[in-house]
């Protein structure tokens, strides 16, 4: 419970304090609005075009979202991380499947989940990864009480999550849900017997998955284009496969960043054999090391491709530190000075990175929060402490960049004169590749014309009362004295200039 209200206050904290984060977080809360505003349920739609590139479960949750509380930011925002809460009380259900004395550690999985630094940072975000754990987490609750109980309503449950998953990222999830239930011989609970039922089981579990990412996808191409049917069958299948192999990043990219990733936790646990002591540690590794291998063999490699392993991974990690209690924590608190440190100096940080965006001296006493708690670690060396002492310590940071953050990546101020510039009748244009990322900030309710590079001539004597949009990596006082809005945008500068002066673009 601790853990749940703990995750529940950063959420709201963050949401309050960071931005919606360009590109991906703006696209798909566009996607949903677009939804919204055209009242289309089935077809996802960006800018006008049909989304084929994710399932829309993640769309309905925060239209319904909406339906219920309205249209506001924060409705929007706190949707899906809401929903990724769900992960905690599901963790503590599927390890109750496990006799207490078969399950070190059982009730450190969740807080030593809250505590990784990538579940942390990507908790409070509205993205897939999260929302596909939580959907996988159900699948994999389904699954464990069948194989303790042999109850149908289970293998249900468990099919029902997996469609859910489906419906998040799509087929993906089978790369975590595929070797979990065919390996469930190697770590099924203590008395349970495996016989040939489980594993035909396994096929009306996934069939069922199957039939519910249908029962969506087949209106779906019947409504959208063929172009679009085509896509959501293929292109999220096995095109997904077929590309996978391009061996863009090498085998070994996952390997050096998985300590960085679980941080803190390199630093507290040594592993000592057996690998795994009991049936929940074996569980638990057969479902973070054989994605992790497939993710590895394939080359379209982003860090949270890993989300849904960490759950599991969680749970191995809390068995070690029961089996392993840590007694010196010397590393944990020099890692913690070393964010300190940091935090000290985040002013000179702030001002190298976001030289617009200078901060105030008073964002040094955050490094307050690791030095109580690298004392605290010091007098009483309790689980307690280090497992909630890294979330609020990184919590603590955020708060106090988040003013360099929402000057660098709240694009809200210029989606907002992008929708005035449209109420007053100005043709508006984006000039290169176009994210969405301001229909919903903006509130916008006219289809971004995108052109090229090359069109912008031809484009400005066509409207010459409008105006463009563009990217650029410096922003010269010619440019900005002559633009109607321009901002920091992730390291460059977004500028809206008039067509009459669409020369000052040219760098």
């Amino acid at each position: 419970m601790l853990t749940l209200i703990i995750a529940v206050v950063a959420v709201v904290i963050r949401v309050n304090y960071l931005p919606l984060m360009p590109i991906d977080e703006t696209r798909y809360l566009s996607v949903a609005w677009e939804m919204w505003q055209n009242n289309s349920f089935l077809v996802p739609h960006l800018n006008g075009e049909p989304y084929p590139d994710k399932p829309p479960l993640l769309f309905w949750l925060i239209q319904s979202a909406w339906a219920l509380f309205g249209t506001s930011d924060v409705v929007a925002r706190l949707t899906i991380p809401a929903v990724g809460l769900l992960t905690f009380p599901l963790l503590v259900a599927i390890q109750r499947e496990w006799p207490e004395q078969q399950a070190p550690g059982m009730r450190w999985a969740p807080p030593v989940l809250l505590a990784m630094t990538m579940w942390f940072v990507y908790m409070p975000l509205s993205m897939f990864d999260i929302l596909q754990t939580t959907c996988l987490l159900i699948a994999t609750l389904g699954w464990v009480r069948y194989v303790h109980r042999a109850e149908r309503r289970w293998l249900v449950l468990a099919g029902f999550g997996l469609g859910l998953a489906l419906l998040a990222k799509g087929p993906v999830v089978l790369i975590y849900w595929l070797p979990l239930t065919l390996s469930t011989r190697f770590w099924r609970p203590d008395g349970v017997t495996i016989g040939a039922r489980h594993y035909w089981a396994i096929l009306p579990a996934t069939l069922l998955g199957a039939a519910v990412v249908l029962a969506w996808a087949i209106p779906a191409a019947i409504t959208g284009s063929p172009e679009y049917a085509q896509a959501i069958f293929w292109g999220q299948s096995a095109g997904r496969v077929t590309n996978a192999f391009a061996h863009a990043r090498p085998w070994y990219w996952y390997l050096p960043l998985l300590p960085l990733l679980t941080l803190p936790w390199p630093t507290v646990w040594l592993w000592r054999r057996p690998l795994a002591s009991g049936s929940l540690e074996r569980f638990a590794l057969w479902g973070c090391l054989p994605p992790l291998v497939i993710l590895s063999l394939v080359s379209g490699k982003q860090v949270h491709y890993l989300m849904p392993a960490l759950p599991f991974l969680a749970i191995w990690v809390a068995g070690q530190i029961e089996r392993h209690p840590p007694r010196r924590t010397w590393l944990y608190r020099l890692l913690l000075l070393v964010l300190a440190g940091l935090m000290l100096a985040l002013p000179e940080i702030a001002l190298r990175f976001y030289p617009l965006a200078p901060l105030p001296n008073a964002v040094r006493l955050t490094a307050l929060v690791p030095l109580a708690l690298i004392v605290g670690l010091s007098l009483h060396p309790r689980r307690v402490i280090m497992t909630l002492a890294w979330p609020l310590s990184l919590l603590a940071l955020l708060i106090g960049l988040s003013p360099a953050l929402a000057r660098y990546y709240d694009v809200t101020p210029f989606a907002r004169e992008i929708g005035y510039q449209q109420q007053q009748g100005v043709p508006v244009a984006y000039v290169g590749d176009y994210a969405n990322q301001f229909r919903f900030l903006g509130r916008l309710t006219q289809d971004m014309t995108v052109i090229d590079s090359d069109e912008v001539i031809a484009w400005s004597a066509d409207h010459p009362q409008g105006a463009l949009i563009e990217v650029v990596d410096t922003l010269s006082p010619a440019q900005r004295a002559g633009a109607l809005f321009s901002q920091p945008y992730r390291g460059s500068f977004l500028v809206l200039m008039p067509s009459a002066r669409h020369g000052l673009l040219d760098r």
